[in-house]
């Protein structure tokens, strides 16, 4: 089986976890009789890469700009039908309004299917304008995959879809492989620089992940925040800390490699993920976190977040926007580690048994089977990916 996954931006420019969901499939299913290759957009496009690691080729056709926060390419359309042709399956990554577009070109006998990762949050008028028209591009699909059970439930878009149409197919993530010396290196470089019981805020600082909740955490906490990813808003977040009166509590260390985050995360007491927004619809470094077999800080916005962790019993859940209650559980996970070992145990549990990219692959390939007809076999590829030193 040939899938075509199509997406508006792939790790090479962006990380994401839409992109780290698909490596994360294709990874899983290195093994089984099927291929995957992924159409994308890219400022330096056209080109095309072979991952055979990852099982994944990807295809990058040069984005020509944007329209209404939208990524659009006018070569993009003149390749699809080619590469859908040769396809046993298309599989849509949205919410992306030009991927309908593109769908004009794609064979009228090729099955589609879509995972639909968030709902349109950023731009009230483009929902308004577009979600009539993305209903009945998603009603024209053969099958929908949600990431959740909750956003199932809480989308104003899933909600409209039948039964028989929606599937859930939780995200799973692999532990990624490092080199033992190297993630050694980085525990001890670190544990010399920050000790250990810091609390972790992982990923990029995007307004609706809620770093600026975790930093106003800090006033009612003794709590250390080290941030470890992409800032754009870092001199913002810099001077609300020093406005408050904490910035002694906080450490922005940038984008860290594999070995440096597991290593992080191996030192901390717990990892922080505050979002305040339904952008945030499922929220992978979670998933990080618990394969860390580490607890977790999370807030109830009715999406996969609060499905992930479970409140008192892997991590915490708050209320968003409300930093007292954050700094409370922030507080419980640094001043209560035999409880934070408890907990965070029970993560890992959770994770084997729910969220391992081998589970998620399953969920994903029985809906290619349900729509192609075809039988993918019941052997998974396992990869024997171990991450040193975390357990």
């Amino acid at each position: 089986m040939q899938v075509l996954h199509i997406t508006k931006v792939f790790i090479d420019e962006q990380a994401g976890g839409v992109q780290r969901s698909i490596t994360a499939l294709s990874r899983a299913t290195r093994g089984r009789p099927i291929g995957h290759r992924l159409l994308t957009l890219a400022d330096d496009g056209p080109w095309e890469r072979d991952d055979p690691q990852n099982n994944l080729t990807v295809r990058a056709e040069k984005r020509s700009g944007k329209f209404m926060h939208t990524d659009f390419s006018l070569r993009a359309h003149r390749v699809i039908a080619k590469e859908a042709g040769e396809a046993d399956v298309i599989h849509y990554h949205l919410p992306w309004p030009f991927a309908q577009w593109l769908d004009q070109a794609v064979p009228a006998n090729t099955p589609r299917v879509a995972t639909y990762h968030a709902d349109i949050c950023r731009s009230p008028m483009v929902t308004r304008l577009y979600q009539p028209l993305m209903m009945r591009f998603l009603k024209s699909l053969e099958a929908v995959m949600a990431t959740s059970p909750v956003y199932c439930q809480t989308s104003p878009v899933l909600r409209q879809l039948s039964a028989k149409k929606l599937h859930v197919a939780e995200l799973g993530l692999d532990i990624d492989q490092v080199d033992q010396a190297s993630l050694d290196q980085q525990r001890q470089h670190y544990a010399e620089v920050l000790g250990t019981g810091f609390l972790l805020f992982l990923g990029t600082t995007r307004y609706y992940k809620g770093a600026h909740v975790a930093i106003d955490a800090l006033a009612h906490s003794q709590a250390r925040l080290v941030i470890a990813g992409d800032s754009p808003d870092r001199a913002a977040l810099q001077a609300r800390a020093k406005a408050l009166g904490v910035d002694d509590q906080l450490i922005f260390l940038g984008r860290v490699s594999d070995p440096a985050k597991w290593a992080l995360l191996d030192l901390s007491a717990g990892v922080v993920l505050p979002s305040i927004l339904r952008a945030e619809a499922f929220g992978l470094v979670l998933l990080e976190a618990a394969a860390a077999s580490r607890a977790a800080i999370t807030c109830e916005i009715g999406t996969a977040t609060s499905h992930i962790v479970r409140d008192g019993e892997t991590g915490y859940v708050v209320e968003p926007r409300d930093s007292v209650a954050l700094a409370e559980a922030m507080e419980r996970l640094v001043t209560d580690p035999a409880q934070a070992a408890i907990m965070g145990n029970n993560a890992r549990r959770h994770y084997d048994k729910h969220f391992t990219a081998g589970a998620y692959a399953e969920r994903v390939l029985a809906v290619y089977e349900q729509v192609t007809g075809q039988v993918l076999g019941d052997s998974m590829a396992q990869p024997g990916i171990q991450q040193g030193g975390i357990a």
